[in-house]
């Protein structure tokens, strides 16, 4: 197995069975991860470059429409519906996508102590509106017969795996700044009393 496939051995259980196959190469991932990957990266991309995971929390449509696809995960995830490929990267895709949309605003606004930088517009919201209308229809054309296809799914699902990571180690980070800022602002006081 090549080093792309021991690292999602990890995160997946790669049954070839439910996994894509792109210009006669196997993904080292299932249909529902890829979609997972794709759905955080695009997102993650989307939310970098237009800078608005430094706004804060998305407005309420949004936050509920990812809401809705953190509990589509579960229904499809466990089988308890599973009607194929398409609705297991369908799936995928919705989960990523709210995964990126509430994990990095909210490590932003943590990391920079509940500031935010400006605040969200229509035009934010309505583009949040197209790249969600744009991963829902992913599953119609995907996968494209392409080595090309194939090395962008891998590459762009690194940076799903990426973001998440970056914001799990940005969260750790702070907590132990402020952490250690904590118990040498305690041992500066105790010397004081002492004093």
């Amino acid at each position: 197995m090549n080093i792309t496939g021991d690292i999602f051995s990890f995160l997946c259980s790669q049954d070839a069975s439910r996994s894509f196959v792109i210009a006669d190469r196997l993904l080292p991932f299932c249909q529902r991860c890829a979609g997972v990957y794709l759905g955080m990266a695009l997102s993650f991309l989307f939310l970098l470059v237009g800078r608005f995971h430094r706004k804060g929390l998305p407005p309420l449509s949004i936050l509920c429409v990812n809401i809705a696809g953190l509990v589509i995960m579960p229904v499809f995830g466990f089988h308890i519906l599973d009607p194929g490929p398409a609705w297991r990267l369908w799936s995928g895709l919705v989960f990523g996508n709210a995964v990126a949309f509430l994990l990095l605003p909210a490590a932003s606004i943590i990391w920079n102590e509940g500031t935010t930088y400006g605040h969200h517009t229509k035009t934010s919201t309505i583009l949040f509106w197209i790249l969600l209308a744009f991963l829902n229809a992913t599953p119609f054309f995907f996968p494209i017969e392409s080595p090309y296809c194939h090395a962008a799914v891998i590459i762009l699902s690194l940076i799903g795996l990426l973001g998440v990571l970056v914001c799990v180690l940005a969260l750790m980070a702070f907590l132990v700044k402020k952490t250690l800022l904590s118990v040498i602002l305690k041992g500066l006081g105790n010397e004081l009393e002492k004093n």
